[in-house]
């Protein structure tokens, strides 16, 4: 029906072949009034490329903040996908500031203190084990014994993503690694909260839990890291207790720990 409500009006073949046409033109031939026909064409705009002083004004964001205008057309849809207002417009320091905001009132004391006291579900989380640690740190002796192998069907999904190489000065690579800690501990957090049974909030929940993914947020030290997301940890998810902050902590580690193979499975299940 998208293909019908879409075409425009000279494309359809509307007219039926056979018409009722006694009675009053409301009633049709079944007795129930006939819908007034909606017109579904939307009237668009043709984008049009800011200038280059225009993109010079713009902030810097993404990946090794190389990145501008990306929102700019997508205003409307930006609650559903990030918590800045206007990142084109709002630098990395207003960023950072407005997210400390917005944890402050998002926190909730019922809620931990709840999760602090009742936690026999938690603790159930906690003993849970993950797949990833099954497989033993790599060392120098096991590089030629790996203990990650890759189905035929993640061997070709590997493939198919493209090597891009970047141009990234020695600032611009340490919030590149930043950011993917960040993103790595978001979802170790996700996969132990729902003991490795992913469902449709899990994405809503690596992207709540990373300043990285929701903010924009472009990190200067690891400890900047870590305390963002202890706090996002006690502000949104289902479960907020800090023991689940140390966990997922631990479990990020190991998954560096295991070596690159490691770390694309990860990134695969991701």
């Amino acid at each position: 029906m998208l293909t019908s409500l879409l075409a425009p009006k000279g494309s359809r073949s509307a007219k039926p072949l056979v018409e009722d046409v006694s009675g009053g033109s409301e009633i049709s031939g079944d007795g129930e009034e006939e819908e007034e026909e909606f017109d579904w064409e939307v009237e668009q705009e043709v984008y049009t490329d800011r200038s280059e002083e225009e993109q010079r004004t713009l902030q810097k964001y993404g990946f090794g903040n190389q990145r501008s205008g990306v929102f700019s057309r997508l205003q409307e849809e930006l609650s559903d996908v990030i918590d800045v207002k206007n990142p084109d417009g709002t630098s990395a320091s207003e960023r950072r500031q407005a997210r400390l905001e917005a944890e402050a009132l998002a926190f909730s004391s019922d809620h931990y203190l709840a999760d602090l006291f009742e936690d026999d579900e938690i603790n159930r989380l906690l003993k849970f084990t993950l797949w990833w640690s099954k497989l033993s740190p790599s060392t120098e002796q096991q590089e030629e014994e790996s203990d990650v192998s890759f189905s035929d069907e993640e061997k070709e999904q590997l493939r198919k993503f493209t090597n891009r190489s970047y141009l990234l000065d020695k600032t611009s690579r340490c919030q590149a690694w930043l950011s993917l800690v960040d993103i790595l501990l978001a979802y170790s957090y996700e996969v132990r909260s729902t003991a490795g049974e992913h469902h449709v909030e899990s994405p809503w929940t690596v992207r709540k839990l990373s300043g990285t993914l929701c903010w924009l947020e472009t990190y200067s030290c690891l400890l900047d890291v870590l305390v963002s997301f202890g706090r996002r940890v006690l502000c949104y998810p289902l479960y907020r207790h800090f023991a689940l902050v140390t966990s997922a902590i631990s479990d990020t580690v190991k998954i560096f720990q295991s070596g690159e193979s490691q770390r694309s499975t990860t990134q695969h299940h991701s």
